[in-house]
């Protein structure tokens, strides 16, 4: 207590070396948890993607019987068919799925859907959407 006194209004070597470990620390804490809170968004936005694209090819398809692209009837002449499937991509501005690639929209390097993981720059990465025999398939695929 007695170098306390003594000190009173300076920094000791103690507090000096605490401070310096303290406030870069508290900075790079700081820039993870920012760095954090932006990579789930990105998720969170591609993750919100395959669930509309999933819920308007469910009604575009009859639940994955016909042609998910918006206003096509599936008829067996049908442009988008690909064998015994129908091919279709999900559209981020109209909220529609077209006939066509379209240019990229993922937000994250690392996308989902369901357990499948696919990987790809930021805006370079489409969703694919592909139904038939009652099934909805969808994908990440290189946009255009």
């Amino acid at each position: 207590m007695h170098i306390l006194k003594n000190n009173k209004g300076r920094i000791s070597l103690i507090e000096l070396l605490a401070l310096a470990f303290l406030i870069p620390a508290i900075l790079f804490l700081g820039f993870k948890g920012v760095e954090w809170y932006y990579n789930s968004m990105r998720n969170g936005n591609d993750g919100m993607y395959v669930n509309t694209a999933e819920s308007i090819a469910v009604i575009n398809s009859l639940n994955g019987v016909q042609c998910p692209v918006d206003g096509c009837s599936g008829s067996a002449y049908c442009t988008h068919r690909r064998g015994d499937h129908f091919v279709g991509y999900y559209d981020n501005i109209s909220h529609k799925i077209v006939g066509y690639k379209l240019a990229g929209y993922n937000q994250a390097k690392i996308m989902h859907v369901g357990e499948k993981k696919y990987s790809g720059d930021e805006g370079t990465m489409i969703i694919e959407v592909i139904s038939g025999n009652g099934e909805i398939e969808l994908n990440w695929v290189k946009g255009k």
